[in-house]
């Protein structure tokens, strides 16, 4: 038993993959759309819209769903019409003249991705979406620093962001053009960096998008990533929403390392109803 074991472990895990069936369907089935450059985008941008949908209904369905708003960290605060349609209007100003330009030139200028025959075993693919997300919370962490010690990046690019002290799902992407083009940038490089599988870097990018909305949902609900993760080495949206309402603190998009050792780490509490 220990050794067949073992020999799963080995074959499914390391020499074969248990994605290779997923991979084969999309390279042989789907192979025009996904070596299109547009593709990742239209990943992303479809992504961002489905996730932020269940948190977009739990705050306009409000007080109607006592059983959600026990999970509110901020139960006082609550997004109002004009503030979601505002940054709706936001994120679809800079989708329609920043991501869709952008988008154009890549299937302009990009050549197709290449598709490898082999899928990548489960172990690097979690290896690659971990890696990325520890890289770009490096980088972003020294960003979102230099954004808020320097007043006027932070009035002419990063203010935007702070427009709300409760932080709600839609405000994930109420950002200037300049912080989209950098967040999608090293999005985009940090896999090419890290020499990830394709496989790999999408479900980075899916996994980014679905951390990023849930650090700024609002919501401490119990299956989200602080939770999951043990010893507080994963911030999630309690942390993030101190950082909202204690604007020097809490730089880091999702980990809880670097503003330990930088000393910009704030507790929180998690909601009263979970106590």
């Amino acid at each position: 038993m220990d050794l067949a074991c073992i020999d799963l472990w080995i074959n499914y895990f390391g020499e074969k993959s248990l994605l290779q069936p997923l991979w084969d369907t999309l390279r042989l089935n789907y192979q025009d759309y996904v070596r299109s450059p547009l593709f990742p985008i239209v990943l992303t941008v479809s992504s961002y819209f489905i996730i932020c949908l269940p948190y977009l209904i739990c705050d306009i369905m409000g007080d109607t769903w006592p059983w959600v708003q026990q999970f509110k960290i901020q139960p006082s605060q609550r997004p109002t019409a004009s503030t979601l349609l505002h940054c709706a209007g936001v994120t679809l100003y800079n989708h329609v003249f920043l991501v869709l330009p952008a988008s154009v030139a890549q299937w302009a200028w990009r050549p197709p991705a290449d598709l490898p025959n082999q899928a990548p075993s489960l172990l690097e693919l979690i290896a690659g979406v971990t890696g990325n997300l520890l890289l770009f919370d490096f980088q972003y962490y020294i960003w979102h620093l230099l954004h808020h010690k320097i007043r006027w990046l932070y009035v002419t690019f990063h203010a935007i962001h702070h427009n709300y002290s409760a932080p709600f799902a839609l405000a994930t992407q109420c950002l200037s053009g300049w912080e989209l083009i950098t967040v999608g940038f090293w999005t985009t490089m940090n896999p090419i960096i890290l020499r990830c599988h394709l496989l790999t870097t999408w479900a980075f990018m899916v996994a980014h998008v679905y951390v990023s909305i849930e650090d700024h949902c609002g919501y401490d609900f119990p299956w989200s990533s602080s939770r999951l993760i043990p010893f507080g080495i994963y911030g999630g949206p309690s942390k993030h929403d101190v950082h909202h309402q204690k604007p020097s603190t809490n730089f880091a998009p999702h980990f809880s390392h670097w503003d330990k050792i930088f000393g910009t780490h704030a507790d929180f509490c998690f909601s009263a109803a979970k106590k």
